[in-house]
C-alpha cells in the first residue's frame, strides 16, 4: 500500500465532494474560492514522524548468566512460537533499567512512547520475583489497567511467555485477569487458586477490596510485593485521587510493608531541564503512590539510530548524498538491510524525520514532525543542501520512506529500517465572508472574523448560496433601534428570532435588483403569494409581513440613507430573490441555501471514511487490514456518526441499483411491473445483509426476498420526491434518471383529443402539448401523486409487517418511520379543512402560474383569443388532466358528487431510463428563471452512482461506546479485528489497548484533547511496521480543533503534561473512608438495592433489612475500621493540614455518622423505585376506568409498561457492568463509595425499547452535563436512533415541596439558598444588598426518552437545543464561615486582581429556559406535574418538535443542578467594561487548556454576576474532582503570568514585547480584532460583536509580568507570613522567612509541626510538596545532635518525605535555586 497514493486520494475525494456543492453564481466570488481550493489551504502538506529505533540494553539469558535474573527467565522469555528453537529476548535499554531498578527494591516510573515495550519493563522483574519465591503460593504482583481492553491485551502477552512450552500449558507461574468479564466458573477458580500476579482494573479492585465475596483474593494478596500502575499520565483529577487513595488503601489492607510501586506512562514532560522534568514526573509519582520515587528511577526511552552517524556539514557527505539521489532517482532503492541503512540518503531522512539530539541532555530523542513540501518541508531542505530539484527531492524522499518498508528487516528487531505515519489535518472552508458594499468592490476572505483587517467600520458577514441557481445571501439578524436599523453577522445555523434581533438574509444583485415597482413585485413572488380580490390581483394578507424589505445600509451595517441598497429576507427562506425558486416554511433553510461547507462534520467523515475504506480494499493488503478506525470524543457524535454513514450508505447501494437497473434496461427502460425486481437483481446484496434468518430457505426464503423486494418499491417510489436527502442529490437532480410517459407523444399529436379543448390547447403544436403535459405529470410524481400499490397505505401495512418479521437493519422499515402514502391531485385551490397530504392544483397555483406565462404556449394568439386568464387556467388545467385519463397516464381514483375529481398518475405509465449525467432535471414550476446552461449536476454523486456504489455492499458502521452493551462491544471488536465490519466509530473506549489486528489508517472526527490521546488514537495505526495514515479532521467553529490546525507539529509530537491530583478533596476521602469501613463490616450489598431493602408487601417500607442494619451498627467493625482509615489517611501525609476543612476530629464525624449516611444513599433508588410503583398504578386505575376514552387508555397503557420497565432496570441486573443500578456502581455514583471514572449523582436518562432490540436502557451523565444534554426536549443520539427528552420521571413527594428558592447577588453571582425562614438581604461575600429571589426551581430529575427516528445522513452535527444557563457560586462552609483560599496578582506594589479559589464550591447551573424565547423575562419551561411531560417548545414547528398528551396540570418550573467543584474567582482591581471582561474570558480560559493540555469540557468559564454584568470571571475544573489545575495558579507565583503569555500568543501578540504579529502561524489573513484562531468559537457567537483582543493586549501584559502572593489558607499572604513567624523557634529561622518573602518564593504551609512517630519538629513544613525543611543553627554542629539529626531525617524520609537540611552557613541562593519544585522561583 502506497501511504502517498491513499493520502492523495483521500484529499481529492474530499475536494471533489466539498467542490461538487459550492455552486457560486458571482463571478468574482467564484474565482476567489476556486484559487483558495486550488491552494489546498484547507489540507495542508500532510507531517511525516518516523517511528524510532530503541537502544539495545542486553539479551534475557545474558541477564541470567549474570545471575540477575532466574535461570527460568530464559526459557519463559523467548521470541518465537517454539522453546529451544527461539531467540532469546533482547530487551530495549530502558528495560533494562527498569529492571535494575525493581532488582534493587526502588519504586520506578517508565516514561516512554508507544511501542517501546513499557510492559516487559515490570513483567519480567514480576516474573522474576515468583520464581525465586519457590512454591510460594498466592498473589504477588497486582497490575492495574485503566481499561479492560488493556488488561485482556496483556492477559494475551502473558499467556504466549508463561504457557507456551509448559506441560498442559502450566507453566511455574500463574496469572489470571479479573477485570468483571469473566463468567462464574472463571470467577470461583480464581477465587479458590489465587494466581501469582493478578491483572485487574481499579474498578475492579476496588470491589476486590469492598465485597465480601473476594475477601480470599485478599487473604492470598497479603504482603503483595508489585502493584503496577499502567498508563499513569491517564490517571487525573478525581479518578488520579481515588486511584492514589486505592494504593494507600491497598498498602495497608495487605500489610505490603515491601510494597514496590511501579508506574509505566506515555512521554512526560514538564517545562526545564531533562533532571527538572524528572522530578517533577518523581512528585506526582510520590503522590499517586503513597510512598517515594526518585527522580533517578524515572526512566525515559533510550533511543539508538537506525543508520550511522554523520556530520551534516561535511563536504564529503553532502557530495555522497548528492550523489546517492541521482543514482536513485531512476534506480530502485536497496533491499538489504545493511545496504539500506548505510545509504547517505537513509542517514539524512532519520536525522529529518526520525531521531536528534536534545541540546540539554545530549540524549537522543524523536525528531519533531515535519512535512515533506512547503517552505519548511525536508525536500527544501534537502534541495538547499544538494542543489537537487526541490520536486525531484519531494519524489525521492516519499520513494524511499517506502522503500524502508518493502527493505528486509533488522536482524535483531524484526521491524522495518523505516517505520513511519503520515499525519493529515483537514478543515473545511467554513464559509466565504464579505462587506456590505457593490459587488465588484466588497472584500471577500475565508477567515471568519468580525471585521475587514485594517478597517472597524467595515462588519463581515457570512454568505450562504441558493442551492439552485448560487446567488449568494448575507446571513444576518435584524435589529430595529432608536438610531435606525442595524443588521449583525449570525451563525447560519441560529435560525430563531429573539428579542436581540430577527433572523433573516441580505440579497444584493446589480444584475438582477428587487423591484420596487408593485407591478413587477407581483412577477417576482411566489404564485401562490397572490390572489384576486374583488377582480384585483393582491397579495394576500398573510404574505404581507414576509415581503422583501428595502433597506440602505453603510458597511458597519447599521441603516444610511446613502448606504448600499439591499433587500432583507426573514428566515425561514421561503423564494430566490434571483431564480424563484420557492420552498415550505417547514423545510429547514440549510436545504435551500449552501455555506462554503455545507458538508458539515457528519458528511465530511462519512465521505472521508469511505474514500480511505473503498482504497483500502483495492489494495494489496489483506482483509484483515482493510479497515478504519475513527475517534470521537463523545459518545452521542460516535453514534450520530455511525447511523450517519450506514445511511448514506444505504441510499447510495439504492440509487446505484436503480440507475444500473436503468441502464441494463436500454432504450426501453424499466416499467412498474418489474422495476422492484430489476433493482433486486441490480442490487445483488447477500442474502444475510437483509435477512433476519440468514439461514432461511425455501418458503422462508423466498418471502424474505419479497419482503425485500416491497420495500425496495416503497423506497424507490419514495426517492422520487425532490430533496428529501439534502447532501445526497438524487438520480433525477444528477442527470443520472430520465421518467417518460408512455403514450404522451402519441396523444399529444392526436388533434382530436384537442379540438374542443381551450384555444391554448386545441391551437399549440403537439411538442407544445407534451412539454406541459409532462410539467403537470412531473409534478404529480415528484409530489407522489402516483397509484402504485407500495403508496397505499393498506398495502404499506403489508410491507410493513413482512419487513418487521423478515428484514434486518438497514433495509427493514424502521419501526417508528411514518412512511409517506399516494396523494390525490385535485384541480382546486386548497380550502380549510383540505387533507394535508394531497395535492391541490390551481390556476393561482405554481403550476397555473406556469401555463399563464408567455412563452408557454407560443402559438396561442392572444389578440384573437384573449388572455389566459384565471378562469381560463383552471379550465386547462381539468382538461389537461382528461386528455390525459384518455391515454391512461392519469386516473380518477376520487369522484365526489359536490367537488372536483382527484387524480393519481398510474405507474403503469412511467418509463425510468438512463440518464447521462449532463443536465440535472429542472422543475419549471419551482424555478421559473432556468439557468443559462440547463440544470447543473453534480459530478461527485454521478461518479459516485454510476461507479462507486456498486462496491458499498457489506459496507457498514457501528458505534464502539461505554454506551454499547458490553458483549456487544466484544461482536463488534472480533468482527472489526478480521476485517468482516470494516468501519469502526468508537470514544476513547478503544484508545487503549484493544487488540485490533492489522491497522493501517486512523481517523479522528475531531482534535483529540491532548497530545497523549493523539498519541494513543495514532499509535493504533502501523504497529506492525506498515506505513499508516491519520487523518484529522479539524472543525472549523471549535477554536481547540482550528488551534491545532494551524499547528499540528504540537499535536502530533506535543510531550504529555503529568498529572495533577488533589488529595484533599473532602467528598473523595469521605467515600473512601466509607469503603473501609463497609469491607470491614463484612457487609454484602448484592446485585441490586433490592437484596438491601425490604421490599415486602402492597406498599413496600424500603427500609433497611433487619441483617443489613445489624451489620451497620456492629461496633467492633466499627472501630476496626476506624483504625485502618487513621493509617491511611496518615499515607496521605500532611496535604490533609493544609485542607481548610480538615480537622482533628473528622474522622471521627465520618464515622458517627456513617449508617445514617448509608441509609440515605439508597433515597435515590427508593424515589425511582416509589415513582415507577405509582405510576404504573395509577395507568393501571386509568386502563381499568370504563370512563376513560380509547385515546386516555393507549397513553395510559403506554405509560405503564415504561414504568414497568423502569421497575425491572431497578430491581433485576442482566450485567452488573452495565447497569447503572448494581448496588455498588450504584452506591459509588451516590458518593457514598469511591466513583473512579462514574459520574457521581449523575442524571440517568430512561430509553424505552425498541421493538428490534428489546432492551431498556438508563443512560447517565453528570450532572453539569445532564443541565443542557437531558434539558427539556434535549434531542440525545443512541444506537443509531434519535431520542427527545419528553418527560420527568417525578418523585413521589407532596406537589408542593417539587420547587424550591434561591437569591443570587446581583453584584457578584453568589449564592443563597432559601430554606425554612431565611431571607438574606445583604450577600454574604461581597455584602451588598440582594434582589428578588429565583422562585420555583425544580432540582434536575432522572428524564425519560422518546425516540424520534433513525439517525439520517442529513444530519450533520447532534442537535443541541439553546438554552440560556447561568451559574452561582458558594463557597464551602467550615463552622458558619465560608472556606477558600485567596492570593492577589501584583506587579511591583500594584494589585492587578484578586483571586479567590475554592477546593469544594458549590455551584449552580440554573436553566433559565430556551435562548431564543420570546419573552426574556419569562423563566423556565411549562411541565406537567401530572405525567411529567415537557411542554413542547413553540418556537419550533410541530413538525420539529411534536407535543405530547399534556393534562391540566401544568406549572413553569426552572431546572437547575448543584455540585461541588474546584472554582477560582478572577476579579480585576479595576474595573473593566463588559467586553474587556469577555475577550480576557475567552482568552484566559484557551490558554490555560492549552498550558495544562485541558479537554474544552473539562474546563468551564463564566462571567459573574451575568454576561450583561461581568466583574468577576468565575473558572471552574467541569470534570469530577478536578484536575489540579485552578490550584496551581494561585499556589505557584509564575503560572497566572505563563498563562497571560499563551493568552498573548493565542491573540497574536508577541508575549515579550507585546507587538501585534497580525495573525496565527499559517494564517493567510490578519485579524483586525477577533477571529478563529483566537477568541471566536461556536460556542460564543452571541458574544462575537464584543470580543476584540486588542481591549486587553496591555492588560494581559501586566499579568505576565505579574506575579501571584499566595496564602495557603483565606488568609491573605501577609497575614500568613505573620503566623509563622509567631510559630518559628528562632531568630534564624525568622530570618529565613523574611529572605523567602521577600524574594517571592513559595511560603511553607505550616512551622513547627510535631511529627511524633520520628519524634522531631521540623522548622517549616510543605505539605503538597511532602517536604520538610530544617534550618540548622550552630548548636547542631555538635556530633551528637548531628548523629540525632541523621536519625530524624532517615525517619521522615522513611515516611516519604523530602528532607531539606541546611545550615546557617550554607547558602540559601544555591538551595533555593536547586529545589524549584518546592520553593518555586524568584519573582
Amino acid at each position: 500500500m502506497d501511504v502517498f497514493q491513499l493520502r492523495e486520494k483521500l484529499t481529492q475525494d474530499y475536494a471533489t465532494y466539498a467542490q461538487s456543492f459550492i455552486h457560486i453564481q458571482d463571478e468574482r466570488i467564484h474565482a476567489f474560492v476556486q484559487e483558495q481550493l486550488q491552494r489546498g489551504v484547507f489540507w495542508p502538506d500532510p507531517l511525516i514522524q518516523l517511528n524510532p529505533m530503541f537502544k539495545p540494553g542486553a539479551s534475557v539469558s545474558e541477564l541470567v548468566e549474570q545471575g540477575i535474573l532466574h535461570p527460568e527467565c530464559d526459557r519463559i522469555f523467548r521470541k518465537g512460537e517454539e522453546r529451544g528453537t527461539s531467540k532469546p529476548l533482547l530487551l530495549h535499554q530502558h528495560q533494562l533499567d527498569a529492571i535494575y531498578a525493581a532488582r534493587n527494591g526502588h519504586n520506578y516510573i517508565l516514561t516512554t512512547g508507544t511501542g517501546s515495550g513499557k510492559s516487559l519493563a515490570y513483567i519480567v522483574p514480576i516474573v522474576d520475583y515468583v520464581l525465586r519465591q519457590g512454591k510460594t503460593r498466592g498473589i504477588q504482583a497486582i497490575v492495574v489497567y485503566p481499561m479492560n481492553a488493556l488488561a485482556n491485551s496483556q492477559y494475551g502477552e502473558l499467556e504466549k511467555f508463561l504457557t507456551r512450552g509448559y506441560p498442559d500449558k502450566r507453566g511455574p507461574v500463574t496469572f489470571a485477569s479479573y477485570t468483571g468479564q469473566e463468567n462464574e466458573k472463571q470467577r470461583q477458580e480464581i477465587l479458590a487458586n489465587p494466581p501469582n500476579i493478578l491483572l485487574t482494573n481499579y474498578v475492579m479492585l476496588e470491589l476486590l477490596m469492598t465485597r465480601p465475596r473476594e475477601r480470599a483474593l485478599i487473604e492470598a494478596a497479603q504482603g503483595l510485593r508489585f502493584l503496577v500502575l499502567d498508563e499513569l499520565h491517564t490517571y487525573r483529577g478525581r479518578q488520579g485521587a481515588d486511584v492514589a487513595m486505592l494504593v494507600r488503601r491497598v498498602r495497608e489492607r495487605l500489610s505490603a510493608d515491601r510494597l514496590q510501586c511501579v508506574g509505566t506512562s506515555a512521554t512526560l514532560a514538564t517545562e526545564g531541564t531533562y533532571d527538572e522534568q524528572r522530578a517533577e514526573i518523581a512528585r506526582v509519582g510520590t503522590q499517586l503512590f503513597g510512598a517515594p520515587v526518585d527522580p533517578n528511577y524515572i526512566i525515559g526511552e533510550t533511543l539508538q539510530r537506525t543508520t550511522p552517524e554523520f556530520d551534516a556539514d561535511d563536504p564529503a557527505f553532502i557530495q555522497a548524498l548528492r550523489d546517492n539521489i541521482s543514482f536513485y532517482t531512476s534506480a530502485k532503492p536497496p533491499t538489504g538491510y545493511k545496504d539500506f541503512t548505510s545509504q547517505p540518503l537513509s542517514q539524512w531522512i532519520e536525522s529529518a524525520f526520525g531521531v536528534t539530539y536534545d541540546p540539554d541532555s545530549q540524549r537522543l530523542v524523536r525528531s519533531k514532525p515535519r512535512s515533506i513540501t512547503g517552505p519548511a518541508g525536508a525536500a527544501r531542505e534537502l534541495s538547499q543542501l544538494t542543489g537537487h530539484d526541490e520536486a525531484l527531492c519531494a519524489a525521492i524522499i516519499k520513494k524511499w520512506l517506502l522503500a524502508g518498508y518493502e527493505c528486509e528487516p533488522n536482524p535483531d528487531t524484526g521491524m522495518a529500517p523505516f517505520a513511519f505515519r503520515l499525519h493529515q489535518f483537514i478543515s473545511p472552508g467554513d464559509t466565504v465572508y464579505a462587506t456590505i458594499e457593490a459587488e465588484t468592490a466588497r472584500y471577500l476572505t475565508l477567515s471568519g472574523q468580525r471585521y475587514v483587517p485594517g478597517s472597524r467600520e467595515k462588519i463581515l458577514y457570512p454568505l450562504v448560496f441558493c442551492r439552485e441557481c448560487g446567488q449568494e445571501y448575507y446571513v444576518v439578524r435584524l435589529t430595529e433601534t432608536d438610531d435606525g436599523i442595524q443588521v449583525e453577522p449570525r451563525d447560519f445555523r441560529d435560525r430563531l428570532d429573539d428579542d436581540e434581533g430577527e433572523a433573516g438574509y441580505l440579497y444584493l444583485s446589480s444584475r438582477r435588483p428587487w423591484p420596487d415597482d408593485y407591478d413587477e413585485l407581483l412577477d417576482r413572488i411566489p404564485e401562490d403569494w397572490i390572489e384576486e380580490h374583488n377582480g384585483e390581483v393582491r397579495i394576500r394578507s398573510n404574505r404581507r409581513r414576509q415581503l422583501p424589505q428595502h433597506l440602505n445600509l453603510g458597511t458597519n451595517g447599521h441603516s444610511h440613507p446613502k448606504g448600499q441598497p439591499c433587500v432583507f429576507v426573514q428566515s425561514p427562506f421561503l423564494f430566490c430573490l434571483n431564480c424563484g425558486v420557492t420552498y415550505s416554511p417547514r423545510q429547514g433553510d440549510y436545504g435551500k441555501l449552501a455555506a462554503l461547507s455545507s458538508e458539515g462534520r457528519s458528511s465530511a467523515t462519512t465521505i472521508l471514511s469511505l474514500s480511505a475504506i473503498l482504497s483500502l480494499k483495492e489494495s494489496d493488503l489483506d482483509q484483515r487490514a482493510q479497515k478504519l478506525l475513527s475517534f470521537t470524543d463523545n459518545r452521542q457524535d460516535a453514534s450520530l456518526q455511525a447511523g450517519h454513514f450506514n445511511d448514506f450508505v444505504e441510499v447510495g447501494l439504492l440509487r446505484g441499483a436503480i440507475y444500473r437497473a436503468a441502464l441494463d434496461a436500454g432504450p426501453e427502460g424499466l416499467r412498474h411491473e418489474t422495476i422492484a425486481q430489476k433493482v433486486f437483481d441490480a442490487l445483488h446484496l447477500p442474502f444475510e445483509a437483509y435477512a433476519s434468518e440468514p439461514n432461511a430457505r425455501f418458503q422462508a426464503k423466498q418471502e424474505t426476498d419479497y419482503a425485500l423486494r416491497t420495500v425496495l418499491g416503497y423506497r424507490i417510489y419514495r426517492d422520487l420526491r425532490r430533496g428529501w436527502r439534502i447532501t445526497s442529490p438524487n438520480l433525477e437532480q444528477c442527470g443520472l434518471l430520465e421518467i417518460d410517459y408512455l403514450s404522451l407523444d402519441e396523444l399529444c399529436a392526436a388533434e382530436d383529443v384537442w379540438e374542443a379543448c381551450h384555444p391554448a390547447l386545441a391551437t399549440a403544436s403537439p411538442a407544445t402539448r407534451a412539454k406541459v403535459a409532462k410539467v403537470l405529470l412531473d409534478y404529480m410524481r415528484r409530489e407522489l401523486a402516483i397509484k402504485v400499490d407500495y403508496l397505499d397505505p393498506r398495502f404499506q401495512e403489508t410491507i410493513k409487517q413482512l419487513s418487521s418479521q423478515r428484514l434486518i437493519d438497514p433495509w427493514a422499515i424502521d419501526e417508528n418511520e411514518n412512511m409517506e402514502y399516494a396523494a390525490t391531485l385535485y384541480p382546486r385551490s386548497r380550502r380549510p379543512g383540505d387533507m394535508q397530504g394531497n395535492v391541490y392544483v390551481s390556476s393561482r397555483g405554481g403550476f397555473g402560474m406556469y401555463l399563464r406565462r408567455s412563452s408557454v404556449f407560443a402559438e396561442y394568439d392572444r389578440d384573437a383569443h384573449g388572455r389566459i386568464g384565471l378562469q381560463e387556467t383552471e379550465t386547462i388545467i381539468r382538461e389537461l388532466l382528461e386528455a390525459l385519463r384518455l391515454a391512461g397516464l392519469v386516473e380518477r381514483v376520487d369522484d365526489p358528487e359536490d367537488d372536483v375529481p382527484g387524480y393519481q398518475l398510474v405507474a403503469s405509465g412511467l418509463r425510468w431510463r438512463a440518464g447521462k449525467g449532463e443536465q440535472s432535471f429542472l422543475d419549471p414550476i419551482r424555478v421559473p428563471q432556468a439557468p443559462e446552461q440547463g440544470g447543473r449536476t453534480n459530478p461527485f454523486f454521478i461518479h459516485f452512482y454510476q461507479e462507486v456504489a456498486r462496491r458499498l455492499h457489506l459496507l457498514e458502521a457501528r458505534e464502539h461506546t461505554a454506551q454499547v452493551p458490553y458483549e456487544e462491544r466484544v461482536e463488534r471488536e472480533k468482527k472489526f479485528r478480521c476485517g468482516v465490519l470494516p468501519v469502526l466509530y468508537c470514544s476513547p473506549t478503544m484508545e487503549l489497548g484493544v487488540d485490533i489486528a492489522e491497522l493501517n489508517v486512523v481517523n479522528m472526527r475531531n482534535v483529540p484533547p491532548t497530545p497523549a490521546n493523539y498519541a494513543q488514537r495514532s499509535g493504533r495505526a502501523g504497529r506492525s511496521g506498515q506505513p499508516a495514515l491519520v487523518f484529522t479532521y479539524c472543525s472549523a467553529g471549535s477554536p481547540h480543533d482550528q488551534y491545532f490546525f494551524k499547528r499540528p507539529e504540537r499535536m502530533v509530537s506535543g510531550a504529555v503534561t503529568p498529572p495533577r491530583l488533589d488529595l484533599t478533596n473532602q467528598d473523595m476521602l469521605r467515600a473512601h473512608v466509607h469503603a473501609i469501613w463497609l469491607a470491614e463490616a463484612n457487609i454484602n450489598l448484592g446485585e441490586t438495592l433490592k437484596d438491601i431493602l425490604d421490599m415486602s408487601g402492597e406498599e413496600p417500607s424500603l427500609q433497611l433489612l433487619p441483617d443489613k442494619q445489624a451489620d451497620i451498627d456492629n461496633p467492633v467493625a466499627r472501630q476496626k475500621a476506624l483504625a485502618r482509615a487513621r493509617r491511611v489517611l496518615e499515607m496521605v501525609g500532611d496535604e490533609l493540614q493544609n485542607a481548610g476543612w480538615y480537622r482533628d476530629d473528622w474522622l471521627d464525624k465520618v464515622f458517627a455518622n456513617v449508617a445514617r449516611a448509608f441509609d440515605a444513599t439508597c433515597d435515590r433508588w427508593r424515589n425511582l423505585y416509589r415513582a415507577a410503583l405509582k405510576q404504573a398504578r395509577n395507568q393501571d386505575a386509568i386502563i381499568r376506568d370504563a370512563s376513560r376514552s380509547p385515546a386516555d387508555k393507549r397513553q395510559a397503557m403506554r405509560l405503564r409498561t415504561e414504568a414497568e420497565s423502569q421497575l425491572r432496570l431497578l430491581t433485576e441486573i442482566e450485567d452488573f457492568r452495565q447497569s447503572d443500578f448494581y448496588s455498588y456502581r450504584y452506591f459509588a455514583t451516590e458518593g457514598f463509595l469511591p466513583g473512579y471514572s462514574f459520574p457521581r449523582l449523575p442524571i440517568s436518562a430512561f430509553v424505552p425499547a425498541r421493538r428490534v432490540r428489546q432492551r431498556d436502557e438508563f443512560l447517565s451523565r453528570p450532572r453539569f452535563l445532564a443541565v443542557s444534554e437531558f434539558g427539556p426536549r434535549a434531542i440525545i443520539y443512541h444506537e443509531g436512533s434519535r431520542y427527545i427528552i419528553n418527560q420527568v420521571i417525578l418523585p413521589v413527594d407532596d406537589q408542593d415541596s417539587l420547587t424550591s428558592q434561591v437569591k443570587q447577588c446581583g453584584h457578584c453571582g453568589y449564592i443563597h439558598p432559601l430554606r425554612g425562614n431565611d431571607n438574606y438581604d445583604l450577600c454574604q461575600r461581597c455584602r451588598m444588598p440582594l434582589g428578588e429571589p429565583l422562585k420555583a426551581l425544580l432540582r434536575m430529575q432522572n428524564v425519560v426518552t422518546k425516540r424520534r427516528d433513525r439517525i439520517n445522513s442529513d444530519e450533520e452535527e447532534r442537535l443541541r437545543m439553546g438554552y440560556e444557563i447561568r451559574s452561582g457560586v458558594r463557597f464551602p462552609d467550615n463552622n458558619g464561615q465560608p472556606e477558600y483560599q485567596s492570593a492577589r496578582l501584583t506587579r511591583g506594589e500594584t494589585v492587578l486582581a484578586q483571586l479567590t479559589y475554592a477546593q469544594a464550591a458549590t455551584l449552580y447551573r440554573i436553566n433559565l429556559g430556551w435562548l431564543r424565547r420570546k419573552q426574556k423575562d419569562q423563566y423556565g419551561f411549562v411541565l406537567d406535574i401530572e405525567r411529567g411531560y415537557w411542554a413542547r417548545n413553540e418556537q419550533l414547528d410541530e413538525s420539529q418538535d411534536p407535543a405530547d398528551p399534556m393534562s391540566s396540570q401544568v406549572r413553569h418550573v426552572i431546572p437547575y443542578v448543584e455540585d461541588t467543584r474546584n472554582a477560582l474567582l478572577i476579579e480585576p482591581a479595576a474595573t473593566m467594561d463588559n467586553d474587556v471582561m469577555a475577550a480576557l474570558q475567552a482568552a484566559l480560559k484557551r490558554a490555560i487548556e492549552t498550558i495544562y493540555q485541558l479537554e474544552d469540557n473539562e474546563l468551564a468559564a463564566e462571567p459573574l454576576p451575568d454576561s450583561s454584568n461581568r466583574r468577576i470571571l468565575l473558572f471552574y475544573e467541569a470534570a469530577e474532582g478536578g484536575a489540579g489545575v485552578l490550584r496551581r495558579l494561585v499556589e505557584e507565583p509564575h503560572a497566572f503570568a505563563a498563562v497571560a503569555r499563551q493568552a498573548l500568543e493565542i491573540c497574536h501578540f508577541d508575549p515579550d514585547t507585546g507587538a501585534d504579529l497580525r495573525r496565527a502561524p499559517r494564517s493567510t489573513e490578519d485579524c483586525e480584532a477577533a477571529c478563529y484562531d483566537c477568541l471566536l468559537s461556536y460556542s460564543n457567537q452571541r458574544e462575537h460583536a464584543i470580543l476584540d483582543r486588542h481591549l486587553i493586549r496591555q492588560t494581559l501584559l501586566d499579568y505576565a509580568s505579574a506575579v501571584v502572593a499566595a496564602s495557603p489558607t483565606s488568609a491573605t499572604r501577609e497575614e500568613h507570613v505573620e503566623r509563622l513567624y509567631r510559630l518559628a523557634g528562632s531568630e534564624l529561622e525568622r530570618e529565613w522567612l523574611d529572605y523567602i518573602n521577600s524574594r517571592g518564593y513559595r511560603l511553607p504551609d505550616d512551622a513547627q509541626v510535631l511529627f511524633e512517630d520520628c519524634n522531631t519538629r521540623p522548622d517549616f513544613v510543605y505539605r503538597q510538596a511532602y517536604t520538610v525543611v530544617y534550618i540548622d543553627g550552630s548548636h547542631h554542629d555538635y556530633p551528637h545532635r548531628q548523629e540525632r539529626d541523621r536519625a530524624q531525617v532517615d525517619c521522615m524520609e522513611d515516611r516519604g518525605y523530602t528532607v531539606i537540611r541546611f545550615g546557617y552557613r550554607d547558602d540559601w541562593d544555591e538551595i533555593l535555586a536547586a529545589n524549584p519544585h518546592i520553593f518555586g522561583v524568584r519573582t
